[in-house]
């Protein structure tokens, strides 16, 4: 089989969308749809739903994605061997919390590029739990997890790191009212509302959110401190207290034998416990 029919089932599953996996994989469109046409007659089995929101993976495509992980990394072992030397090329598929995404990882990501221009990650800001099963699943290569402790599962979750948690304010806004408070599946928010006795959070999805909110006057919020140091230097929030640090886990499926790419990503992202 063709494995670069696998490549365009990986990154269409990733995308949802056929423009954009064209973009990325530098072809014409009509090349993306005749791959997954060819890839679905010859396992006989249609493996995206073609939505109005957009490609979706079937439950076939789901369980094809998983195989084709490990197909792509031993053709990737195959070239390693006839190299002699692992070729540090290749994409990384890492999900990680919005204010990862936001705050930490873009100068990570920009250092990795300089030294190995081969590689490219692909980011994902991803809740706890949806990255644990996308790891498992083979559809993220690593994570990162904001956790108390390590997270009960197969995978290995290697500490790489600490986030300080903040209970923040307006500057005249008292220290008790309403919560602005990130989406369920956040460790350190969801530790802070079974503390909340008959209060009803307002959720969100997004940091910026929650804080804008807060920022208003309009209530408090629990936030890491990388995602508020502007406001807090400036005044225009203040912090209430000082929560426990939440530490990240760096999360890999030990079944999967990592590509050269996915290998030096790790090591970069060791570079946030510095």
């Amino acid at each position: 089989m063709d494995t670069r029919l696998l490549r365009t089932l990986q990154v269409l599953a990733r995308t949802g969308s056929f423009t954009a996996t064209a973009t990325e994989l530098h072809v014409v469109q009509s090349t993306v749809t005749t791959h997954i046409k060819l890839l679905e007659r010859h396992l006989g089995a249609r493996l995206f739903d073609r939505l109005p929101s957009g490609a979706k993976p079937t439950e076939a495509g789901e369980r094809v994605l998983a195989a084709a992980q490990e197909v792509l990394a031993a053709e990737q072992r195959l070239l390693d061997t006839v190299q002699g030397t692992p070729a540090v090329a290749g994409d990384v598929r890492l999900g990680a919390p919005e204010s990862m995404c936001a705050y930490r990882l873009p100068t990570i990501i920009a250092d990795l590029a300089l030294r190995w221009p081969g590689v490219t990650v692909h980011l994902t800001p991803v809740g706890t739990r949806r990255a644990l099963d996308a790891v498992h699943d083979g559809g993220l290569d690593l994570a990162l997890v904001l956790e108390d402790d390590p997270p009960s599962t197969t995978l290995d979750a290697t500490p790489v790191g600490s986030e300080r948690i903040d209970l923040v304010a307006a500057p005249n806004h008292p220290d008790t009212g309403r919560y602005f408070l990130l989406e369920e599946g956040c460790s350190y928010t969801d530790r802070f509302a079974r503390d909340l006795a008959d209060a009803h959070p307002t959720r969100f999805g997004s940091i910026e959110a929650a804080r804008s909110c807060v920022v208003a006057g309009l209530g408090l919020s629990v936030l890491p401190r990388v995602s508020v140091a502007d406001q807090l230097a400036d005044g225009t929030l203040r912090c209430v207290a000082e929560l426990p640090e939440s530490t990240l886990f760096l999360v890999t499926d030990p079944r999967r034998t990592a590509s050269a790419a996915v290998r030096v990503a790790c090591q970069a992202l060791k570079a946030l416990s510095d």
